[in-house]
């Protein structure tokens, strides 16, 4: 599983982690029945605390996208229980909106970013 995590942006990591896992699920690169990694693995992989991992593998089990069965891990379930909105997506583009003008860059360089991040899916 690859996510990539920024701790100089503005969205907390913890949602940084759900939402990239919630989109890996709804894109199908997580099918159903795939073991999502070790809370203690992930969160050494990606020097996070084991309690935001936690926290993040518990929304989405609340969420109805993973099951966690104790010592035998945490299961994907049926991505086709991600809903997604032009809410979303608009919440989404905020964010570019503001990182790009964070970093002092002019919206043709975040054009350019979202397709080469389009591109890598």
């Amino acid at each position: 599983m690859i996510v990539h995590l920024d701790t100089a942006s503005v969205i907390p990591v913890f949602e940084q982690l759900r939402s990239q896992i919630e989109r890996l699920i709804a894109s199908g690169q997580l099918r159903p029945g795939t073991k999502l990694p070790p809370i203690r693995q992930l969160a050494s992989d990606l020097s996070l605390a084991r309690g935001t991992v936690n926290k993040v593998y518990d929304a989405l089990a609340r969420d109805g996208l993973v099951e966690t069965a104790g010592r035998h891990g945490t299961i994907v379930l049926d991505g086709s229980k991600v809903t997604t909105s032009s809410t979303d997506l608009a919440a989404a583009a905020d964010t570019l909106a503001v990182v790009t003008r964070q970093l002092g860059l002019e919206p043709d360089a975040a054009h350019q970013a979202l397709d080469d991040a389009l591109g890598r899916l």
